[in-house]
């Protein structure tokens, strides 16, 4: 499944969504995981003009970890199909991705099975 980082330095995931100029996107299974690309945004002038186009660039993600969020933009997140994480200060994107793998490989928690089973599905049509 793809995941995104909000990042400002390709290391911790230390942005907030709406500010965040570098999204970094991973690929995550059982077995690892791979960086895929970074994705950049330009600095928008209307807020929400500036969350509607950064969700239609980062519709195939599943989740996206991030170090804040505004309750309107989580709104709008969650409503396209992702699903926003806060990370804790000083999260490394590194320890996030081996923890998320070990956790698919074991036991998820529902909300995330429920993820794994509508990208499971959605590979199968």
């Amino acid at each position: 499944m793809k995941v995104g980082f909000t990042t400002t330095d390709n290391v911790f995931i230390n942005d907030h969504f709406g500010w965040a100029k570098k999204i970094a996107i991973y690929d995550v299974t059982e077995s690892g995981f791979d960086f895929i690309e970074l994705r950049e945004f330009e600095a928008e002038e209307d807020e929400i003009e500036k969350i509607e186009k950064k969700i239609a660039k980062l519709r195939d993600l599943k989740i996206i970890f991030v170090e804040s969020i505004g309750g309107t933009a989580a709104a709008k997140v969650v409503s396209s199909g992702i699903h926003p994480v806060k990370s804790k200060p000083d999260d490394k994107i590194v320890n996030v991705l081996e923890n998320l793998k070990g956790v698919l490989s074991t036991n998820p928690p529902p909300w995330l099975k429920k993820i794994m089973m509508k990208d499971k599905m959605a590979n199968i049509v």
